[in-house]
């Protein structure tokens, strides 16, 4: 009877992991759990032992829009966000887009813009640009929770940085200062780090499995094909674009104009080196306001007038000493020992 009992359980225990297994959501899929709106981010960096520090991010999370994958219309979607922006500079906010990782069973949404200007994609197509610094920013959506990753290399090397909640309401000073007491335990509660990387690992054998049934599809392999081949002929025909400019006629004119501009600045200006320890002041002739030059540091002046040097900051010319005379060391350097 203990054998049959065992033996039961054993199988209830395998159908039910792979029942488990077989629910795996990919990313568009846990999408459907997130709200457009504000939201909270709840920092997750831990100390030496472990433990969780809690605090929150004073920067603006906010998904602004869901659209279309353009890409793939109707299979996957294009994320837009104020992602980490200053809430007191709302002139200065700008939407931060994400795309899915893989076109077959994403596991992460990417921060990405297209390849080429908005018309070479128009007419061209649109293709996802590699770049090696902000493909590292990525957002991972895990019941309705937004987990905020930078440096990502792979599904075991990455930095989580926060947790976003939704923020159905503003929160007002009062009520931060709440969740800031209550976020370590928040976190210990939450073991966000263990929650992602359980997810990254079962999702990430679950993309595995399907994207290689995927791409053996002509369709699909077609698409994947298309999208890399759109992205050579933009950045080559970017590159073929810039040549053309660096050898043009008007060009090689217009850095030559610049070069000259750029020596008769230089003629008409004279280098200070401050070698005296400490932090010194240069008044022009007839100024009574100095240009600081910190210890050991450097500064270009008007060599067309007097200057003159003080330790005060409130000083003058007239109170400073004369370290250059008008029209004498124009293109030189002058040392301040």
């Amino acid at each position: 009877m203990k054998k049959i009992t065992l033996l039961g359980l054993c199988m209830f225990f395998f159908v039910y992991t792979l029942k488990a297994q077989g629910e795996i959501k990919h990313q568009t899929q846990q999408l459907e759990a997130i709200q457009v709106g504000n939201y909270t981010a709840y920092l997750t960096q831990q100390s030496s032992s472990g433990t969780y520090e809690g605090g929150l991010d004073v920067l603006l999370y906010k998904i602004t829009n869901f659209k279309e994958y353009t890409i793939q219309p109707g299979v996957h979607k294009e994320i837009y966000m104020l992602f980490g922006e200053d809430p007191d500079r709302p002139d200065d906010h700008k939407e931060t887009m994400f795309l899915p990782d893989n076109e077959a069973f994403p596991i992460t949404y990417v921060q990405k813009v297209y390849e080429g200007s908005p018309a070479m994609q128009k007419e061209i197509g649109y293709s996802p640009r590699i770049n090696r610094l902000s493909d590292g920013n990525r957002i991972v959506f895990i019941d309705g929770k937004i987990f905020m990753i930078e440096d990502w290399v792979d599904k075991d090397n990455y930095k989580l940085e926060a947790v976003l909640e939704f923020q159905a309401k503003k929160m007002g000073g009062l009520k931060k200062m709440k969740e800031v007491m209550k976020s370590p335990k928040k976190m210990k509660a939450m073991q966000p780090h263990k929650v992602l990387q359980e997810y990254l690992d079962n999702a990430y054998n679950k993309q595995q499995e399907v994207y290689a049934k995927w791409i053996k599809s002509p369709k699909n392999a077609a698409l994947i094909e298309n999208i890399d081949q759109i992205r050579e002929f933009i950045i080559g025909a970017i590159n073929k674009q810039r040549d053309d400019w660096y050898n043009s006629a008007e060009y090689k004119r217009i850095k030559e104009r610049n070069a000259s501009a750029s020596q008769s600045d230089l003629e008409s200006r004279v280098t200070i080196n401050n070698n005296t320890g400490k932090d010194i002041y240069i008044y022009e002739e007839g100024s009574r306001n100095g240009s600081r030059v910190s210890a050991n540091g450097r500064g270009t002046f008007n060599c067309k007038k007097n200057q003159y040097y003080s330790f005060s900051g409130n000083s003058s010319a007239s109170n400073g000493t004369l370290i250059v005379g008008a029209n004498q060391s124009c293109g030189a350097t002058v040392n301040v020992n």
